[in-house]
């Protein structure tokens, strides 16, 4: 029996010397491989605003191809267009499409590819404190579209003295450009609108100050980092209203699918690689059945709703 046993530990113990030899001697170089769909490394660039989802499609894409790694880099979006147009990198992430001044640009070099994967919304947070639960967008827009707030508080008999303050995520971020493309106005007023540096900074500043209003992506809301979870049990969410029944809604997964929520943008992947690399490869995942469901799951709206199979039978 004694010699027995120490056949048995020796034979564990080449067992175990033997697979960590498989594991070191496989290990994956990423930079020496071809680019292909599904192998290779590639660095995408990702809205800010909209980051949580394409980490957690990241993450499991990464676990299911093995031999494929994917450098996510949070930008504002004039900044990752930027990028791009000075061909410095060639995948991107965006809250929208690219206009067709954007895509004259790339005529005779590349032809973009653009997928459209999900859909997200621009919300307004406040404190609990706030004193209303619903926010006027048309007359936010108006006073964003002012050139000088100052002297407009003294002209209107007082009545933008006492509105509350916006606070958006970054001057170069995608929320910002929604509204300074619905107003027109590329300089919002200087006493009326604020910019910090991230998302998780604009809702701890609205938690503490009644009078602020923070404007985000919603997509940090439903995926909260473990840095800003803590800070939404003080802040809540502003409806808005649809013009087209009057009534005010809040952007839940239900009523972006509806379009009665209003302020809505679609969600792409934009493509420059002119090649059939991991750009087409993430793409195609993240339109694909597995990354669509976890959209569905995220609480964004999917380009397309997964279906759900259900066995009916009439006996038990």
């Amino acid at each position: 029996m004694l010699i027995l046993g120490l056949v048995f530990v020796q034979c564990k113990s080449d067992k175990s010397s033997s697979k960590d030899s498989v594991t070191t001697t496989t290990e994956v170089n990423f930079d020496e491989l071809e680019e292909t769909p599904v192998s290779g490394k590639a660095t995408i660039l990702v809205e800010e605003s909209i980051f949580p989802i394409v980490d957690d499609v990241n993450t499991v894409f990464e676990h299911e191809y093995t031999r494929a790694k994917i450098d996510l880099v949070s930008k504002p979006q004039q900044e990752i267009l930027s990028l791009i147009f000075k061909d410095s990198l060639r995948i991107a992430i965006l809250p929208r499409d690219l206009t067709a001044e954007e895509l004259a640009f790339f005529e005779g070099k590349v032809t973009p590819k653009r997928t459209h994967f999900a859909t997200d919304a621009v919300v307004f947070v406040t404190s609990k404190q706030y004193k209303d639960s619903i926010v006027d967008y048309d007359r936010v827009v108006t006073n964003l579209a002012k050139s000088d707030y100052l002297k407009d508080k003294q002209s209107v008999e007082g009545s933008l003295a006492n509105e509350p303050i916006l606070v958006f995520d970054s001057y170069n971020s995608s929320v910002a450009s929604f509204f300074r493309e619905a107003t027109g106005n590329k300089n919002f007023p200087q006493d009326y609108a604020y910019f910090l540096p991230s998302t998780s900074e604009v809702v701890d500043y609205v938690s503490k100050n009644p009078n602020a209003i923070g404007v985000i992506g919603l997509n940090w809301l439903v995926q909260p980092s473990s840095e800003l979870k803590p800070l939404l049990e003080h802040v809540k969410v502003l409806g808005v209203k649809n013009k087209e029944d009057g009534k005010y809604y809040k952007a839940t997964q239900n009523n972006i699918a509806e379009g009665t929520y209003p302020l809505t943008r679609k969600l792409y992947v934009l493509d420059f690689q002119g090649k059939s690399g991991l750009g087409v490869g993430f793409a195609s995942y993240i339109a694909g059945y597995k990354g669509q469901r976890i959209v569905l799951k995220s609480g964004l709206v999917p380009f397309k709703t997964p279906p759900r199979e259900l066995n009916v039978r009439t006996e038990l």
